[in-house]
Order: C-alpha cells, then structure tokens, then sequence
C-alpha cells in the first residue's frame, strides 16, 4: 500500500514538473517575441481586438506604411466605426482607404478564419498579426493550421508579465492551458482545413 501513495506522489510531482517546465518554456517564448524591424512590410496587418493597446499598434503600423491593408478581427456587433476610428488614431481617409472590420469571429479560432477569407481572397502571402504578447503563441498555431505557407509575422503588444501581480498571472495560466489544450488537439488530430 505504502508503494502504491509513493508512486501516485511520484506521478503527482512529475505532472506539477511537467506543467510549471511547460508554463516556462511558455513564458519564455513570449519574452522573446520582439516587433519586426521597422523595414518589415506584409500584404496585410490583421489586430485581434482584445486587451487595450491592440486597436492603436495596428493603427500606427498602417500608417508607417508597414502594409496596404488592416483587418480588425472580432470587432464587437455594438462597436460603431466611429469607436474603432477613435481606438486606432486613423483619420477618415485612412481607415475609408485601408481598414476591413471582420465582425464574425468570438474566438482566436474565429480570427483565424477570417485574415483565412481575406488572404484567399486577395492572394495574400505575408501577413503581420497584432495581438497581446501572451496571446500570440496560440494565435499563430491556429493561423498556420489554417493558413500553411502564409508568413506570419508577431507583433506583441507588450502586457504585465506573469510575475508582476496577481491578475496577470492569472491571465498568462489561463492563456497557456488554452494553448496547451489547442496544441495537443491539433497534434492528435490535425483541422480538416489543414489536409
């Protein structure tokens, strides 16, 4: 009996290993994602609403020039054009010219399929995704799964990190167990988009 706790606790602690190894390999990663050089160009920006900051970067890089296009992906049914023009700092002209709201999508999977649309539809090859540094591993697994052979481009903007308080940290476990969970689905069983 006594051997039998033993290697249920030798279990329990390689799992907890296992998880916190995962969770900073995980961190780690997101460290590491810095901007593209400023010379970097794509054939379109796609933003993921979301945390605050995300709607203002993707303004500023289209107005740098860094692509022709912007898709804002997720936006809110309520959100009006005058509250998303007021979030990115784009004037009439630009956001007229150069910014397609995508409305359908509620998930990461969601914004995946829709810069899917606008890559097939426009022929597009490169892209630079616009998202919250935690958010982009999981981001970017789900865009290659859909969109093999696009480059896709990170661009973080930047958040607490896990170790600054409480409610990051928090948002950054949640994070990874929604990566994690969306790694192994595809490793077992790959999306039919993919084949």
């Amino acid at each position: 009996m006594i051997r039998g706790w033993d290697g249920l606790r030798a279990l329990a602690f390689l799992f907890v290993a296992i998880l916190i190894g995962g969770f900073m390999s995980y961190a780690i990663r997101v460290a590491r994602y810095d901007p593209p050089p400023v010379s970097q160009r794509a054939d379109a920006i796609i933003v993921l609403t979301g945390d605050t900051g995300r709607l203002a970067t993707g303004g500023q890089l289209l107005r740098d020039g860094r692509s022709p296009q912007l898709l804002i992906s997720g936006v809110h049914p309520s959100a009006t054009v005058d509250d998303i023009k007021r979030h990115t700092g784009l004037t009439d002209a630009e956001f007229s010219c150069c910014v397609v709201l995508g409305r359908e999508a509620t998930d990461t999977i969601g914004n995946a399929r829709e810069a899917g649309m606008l890559v097939r539809e426009n022929g597009y090859r490169s892209l630079i995704i616009v998202t919250s540094d935690y958010h982009l591993p999981r981001s970017l697994l789900e865009m290659r799964t859909l969109m093999p052979g696009v480059e896709l481009i990170p661009y973080p903007v930047r958040t607490p990190p896990p170790w600054h308080n409480a409610r990051a940290a928090r948002l950054w476990l949640q994070e990874y167990a929604k990566y994690t969970a969306v790694w192994v689905r595809y490793s077992v069983a790959p999306r039919a988009e993919q084949a």
